[in-house]
């Protein structure tokens, strides 16, 4: 007996989850939804789906669809997502969980006042480096994790060609909240103050209301210090849409992650030093790539009772703690959470 998702939001990620759905063998893909009716037609005809909709009352009023992704622009998350809790459907919204707190507070209490599933779709967590360092810090393989230096950038065709909304969200939102999540989640610990710089007007001159990089320092409560940078200004020539780097050291080891190029992940303890260019999925073979991983992760929790991979309550937090970097940006000033 299959059970019956939905896809709301045809655009960048919304594809991912609609392949997801189309894919996977216990899941009735039942429609799309989106304003654009010719988009969410053609991508419900690509992947399968029954249906295609510009209205989301159709999808509220199908008590077929038991489970939504919300996959909408990252500031246009709350409605369609409470909409659809009081509607008791299940949820999978895209990172970032609301692009200012009040909206996440509200998509939270939604879910938890229908009694449904809210998972924020971190699918770094799935990815397999970045399961790997966690495994290797969890197991004390580097000791305590004491400095962490992170990147994310986009070339800059992202926030100008594929991401019409740009002017709506930030590299700090779009790719930020990415890192912020899985580097507490590898380190098992969360921030406790944040200093941030920024510069805005190479965007600006491309029509683009958004800055152009984040740089921030964190400091986590056990006392490890992490540096972020996140920039939509890469040039077009780059080698890939995204530059992708962590390095963690600890007090017996180090572990540096290149999820970008070819060495995906290296790990160096007292007693040994390797690297491989591939790494074991950590959940087994579903659907071949860490994005749709996360969404067949959802469909899991749904159906069997999975724990979810991240809570809706980890996009809360992980709102507060941008929205902090950004008041810090904002200000000049460093902000405790």
């Amino acid at each position: 007996m299959k059970t019956g998702f939905a896809s709301i939001g045809a655009g960048l990620f919304g594809k991912w989850h609609a392949m997801a759905y189309s894919r996977h063998p216990m899941v009735d893909f039942r429609a799309v939804c989106d304003l654009d009716g010719d988009r969410a037609r053609q991508l419900a005809e690509t992947y399968g789906a029954a249906h295609h909709t510009t209205n989301l009352d159709d999808i509220l009023s199908d008590p077929g669809i038991k489970a939504v992704s919300v996959a909408t622009p990252d500031h246009a998350h709350r409605d369609v997502a409470v909409r659809c809790a009081e509607a008791g459907k299940h949820l999978l919204v895209e990172k970032p969980l609301a692009t200012n707190v009040e909206d996440a507070e509200a998509i939270v209490a939604a879910a938890e006042a229908n009694g449904v599933l809210l998972m924020t779709d971190f699918h770094n967590r799935a990815n397999p480096p970045m399961v790997a360092a966690r495994n290797a810090v969890l197991a004390g393989e580097i000791g305590k994790p004491a400095y962490i230096y992170t990147r994310l950038s986009n070339t800059v065709a992202v926030p100008q060609d594929m991401l019409k909304w740009s002017g709506h969200s930030s590299a700090l939102w779009f790719l930020g909240s990415h890192m912020v999540d899985v580097v507490s989640w590898i380190i098992g610990d969360q921030p406790k103050s944040v200093y941030v710089v920024s510069r805005s007007g190479i965007l600006n001159e491309l029509g683009i209301n958004a800055p152009d990089f984040h740089v921030a320092t964190v400091e986590y409560h056990n006392g490890a210090v992490g540096v972020f940078e996140h920039a939509w200004i890469l040039p077009r020539t780059y080698n890939s849409v995204k530059d992708l780097k962590v390095e963690l050291l600890g007090s017996k080891g180090a572990i540096n992650i290149d999820g970008s190029h070819n060495r995906m992940l290296e790990l160096y303890t007292s007693e040994k030093g390797m690297f491989q260019d591939m790494v074991v999925p950590p959940f087994g073979p579903h659907l071949t790539g860490f994005i749709l991983d996360a969404v067949a992760h959802f469909i899991e929790s749904v159906i069997n009772g999975k724990e979810l991979l991240a809570t809706g309550r980890d996009g809360l937090a992980n709102t507060r703690i941008i929205s902090a970097m950004i008041e810090a940006a904002d200000k000049g000033v460093r902000v405790e959470l």
